[in-house]
């Protein structure tokens, strides 16, 4: 998942109402390189299912730009 923002995530996390945003000179791109659930397999638990988790290690991306 990605999004790009006229904003830091500094910033964002640092404004309490939107109208209080200002845009910053650049553009961010951010992005959720990894994810794991969020819930359980049904809608009182918690539990992400073993095949759903992030194990503890390291995890690796590559992203390449190119120009046409």
């Amino acid at each position: 998942q990605f999004n790009i923002s006229r904003y830091s995530q500094q910033q964002l996390m640092e404004t309490s109402h939107r109208h209080l945003l200002h845009a910053e000179e650049g553009t961010w791109l951010n992005i959720d390189g990894f994810h794991m659930g969020i819930g359980g397999d049904d809608s009182w638990s918690p539990s992400v299912s073993a095949e759903f988790q992030l194990s503890a290690g390291r995890y690796h991306y590559q992203l390449v730009w190119c120009q046409k």
